[in-house]
């Protein structure tokens, strides 16, 4: 766990990479030193005790159904911890590092539940547990405006879940000859529970609908008790079905058009109902929690809120979500009366990749990180004025909004991870920057850009957009001084490569102009601030960098006010062998925070 804590905050800022394998390399070589050690100890120390073979025989072996709750007590923990950590992820904040909190969760639970004396009991955890299962289940669909509330929901039902779980495999452990045994089939449950959100839940899910399955499912390891329901709990479970039910149908009716518009008092009927559906969901948790001592009731109860709570919340703009490898993608729709109407928008996650009004007047003007006020926008107005003929690359395809840009004669090559957002891109019934806009030539290469981009001839792009930075996962080997040596390698002696790095937790200029100058570019960087008077997603700030061989190449853009000199000398450039992310993370809490050094 310390070392877990440890890699991100200390080992990887204060050494290389090649530092690291070193000392691993050693440390495990150290290790089977001591072993080899051992073994000669242990062979030349004279008399080896045994165990009495009556004491292994005495042990009675375990049986199949006991060998299957040791795995599917196991499994639960290791799903929910990829689940919550993807959720949070994707649907919650799109911040680095934040897988390290539920796996560090999770091998807490290991050291509470195996400890001699155990710090929380089975009760409070399964009282704990039951209210925090119940909360969570209501609220995953619904964004509550406060990261620290949501994170603080989601961890607790996750941790004292898991804690739930391996506290029931504690007291299911077998006697002492038995638990080499035990733990096998604990670490095969670790595995089945991995595997199943790694390789079976992207195939049938389309979003990170494991996590609320599962954790609805390990609260079969609460204890059953014995009798019937008794006349409280049926009440109980009935009132929260009836609830759980009425607030998806309630939450219809607010959104049905020309109904609930008067004025109720100080409220519309819009707001009256979407009320009473969040009051619905509410008295359904609270039933739930009360039924949490019948397993039976209380489980019945959270599937029902998990049904009902997806429902039942405010996000009517999502038409259809995509997931694979790579994550969930998902295509949404908003109305923005200054852009003719509707406006289509692509997610990756919580991060926009890109948007593209409906109204034929506006359909082919890029909108967001692409507007012709922004730098990626200024750059790619100034190209225009330049003959025809141009050849671009951009890595990181979005909705393909660059692509408005391409003018006949022009070649525009796009290279893309992800084979869905690909189609998604070029299906006209979602986007169709690049088959309705596009003038010239377009193409794709899929693949890992630094990879792909390897294999091009070298000095053919006028323009080189690096566009992969403003997720959760930064691709930092996109950012090395050997990946921008490639692209400097890529471009024309007077074509410029454009960085993007906008990122809402991590400072990208800093180690971006270290990297230019270590690479032996020339380079400007930009803060774009989007007008006050600019209408929703009709541009966006922007934080870029362009970089060219020579400073010749420059000329026209270092003219211009709005580019600037850069600093390479802030902080220690990345490479291949260092990154620094936890450097990154805290130089933006200090700008974000306005702290002082």
């Amino acid at each position: 766990l310390l070392a877990l804590l440890a890699y991100p905050v200390l080992v990887e800022p204060l050494s290389s990479l090649h530092g690291q394998a070193m000392g691993w390399s050693l440390g495990y070589g150290a290790f089977i030193v001591l072993m080899l050690a051992l073994l000669i100890f242990v062979t030349r120390g004279g008399e080896v005790l045994t165990a009495p073979a009556a004491a292994h025989q005495a042990a009675e072996s375990p049986t199949w159904r006991q060998r299957l709750v040791w795995v599917l007590l196991a499994a639960a923990p290791s799903s929910l911890m990829m689940g919550v950590t993807n959720h949070i992820a994707t649907d919650v904040a799109s911040a680095p590092l934040l897988w390290v909190i539920p796996l560090a969760l999770y091998l807490t639970t290991f050291i509470l539940a195996f400890a001699d004396r155990p710090i929380l009991s089975a009760r409070l955890t399964l009282t704990v547990q039951a209210v925090a299962v119940a909360v969570c289940a209501a609220v995953l669909p619904f964004n509550l405006g406060s990261l620290p509330l949501e994170l603080i929901i989601h961890l607790a039902a996750f941790f004292f879940t898991a804690l739930m779980c391996h506290q029931a495999l504690v007291v299911r452990r077998p006697a002492p000859a038995r638990l080499t045994e035990f733990y096998l089939w604990m670490s095969l449950g670790g595995v089945v529970g991995g595997g199943f959100n790694a390789f079976i839940a992207p195939l049938i899910f389309n979003g990170i609908w494991e996590y609320p399955l599962i954790l609805a499912l390990a609260c079969l390891a609460r204890p059953w008790g014995q009798g019937s329901l008794g006349r409280p709990a049926w009440t109980f479970l009935l009132v929260g079905l009836v609830a759980a039910a009425l607030a998806p149908l309630a939450a219809k009716a607010a959104y049905f058009d020309g109904v609930f518009e008067a004025q109720i008092w100080a409220f519309t009927g819009y707001d009256l109902m979407l009320a009473l559906a969040k009051a619905s969901l509410a008295a359904a948790v609270i039933c739930a929690i009360l039924s949490s001592r019948k397993t039976v009731a209380f489980i019945a109860l959270v599937m029902a809120i998990s049904l009902s709570a997806p429902a039942s919340s405010d996000e009517a703009d999502d038409l259809v979500s995509w997931r694979s490898f790579f994550g969930v993608v998902t295509l949404s729709e908003t109305e923005i009366e200054e852009l003719g109407g509707t406006v289509r928008m692509l997610a990756h996650g919580t991060t926009l990749h890109g948007a593209q009004a409906q109204d034929p007047r506006h359909r082919c003007r890029p909108l967001v990180y692409y507007a012709p006020e922004t730098p990626i926008g200024q750059v790619f107005t100034h190209l225009r004025e330049q003959p025809p003929r141009l050849r671009i690359g951009a890595v990181g395809l979005g909705t393909g909004t660059v692509a408005a840009y391409a003018r006949s004669g022009d070649h525009l090559t796009f290279f893309e991870i992800d084979p869905q957002v690909i189609k998604i891109a070029t299906d006209p019934t979602h986007f169709s920057y690049t088959t309705g806009c596009a003038k010239g030539k377009i193409d794709y290469v899929v693949g890992d850009a630094r990879l792909t981009l390897a294999k091009q001839p070298k000095d053919q792009f006028d323009v080189l957009l690096i566009d992969a930075f403003s997720s959760d996962s930064v691709p930092v080997h996109l950012l090395t001084v050997e990946a921008m040596r490639l692209y400097l390698a890529q471009i024309k002696p007077g074509g410029v490569v454009i960085l993007h790095l906008s990122n809402r937790n991590l400072d990208l200029i800093g180690p971006a102009m270290a990297v230019a100058n270590a690479a032996g570019g020339a380079a400007l960087v930009q803060r774009h601030e989007e007008a006050e008077t600019s209408p929703e997603l009709w541009e966006s700030n922007e934080d870029a960098l362009i970089v060219a061989r020579s400073r010749e190449a420059l000329r026209a853009y270092a003219a211009d006010p709005r580019w600037e000199a850069t600093q390479p000398g802030l902080v220690r450039p990345w490479t291949d062998d260092y990154t620094n992310l936890i450097g990154a993370l805290f130089r933006q809490l200090k700008s974000s925070f306005g702290w002082s050094s």
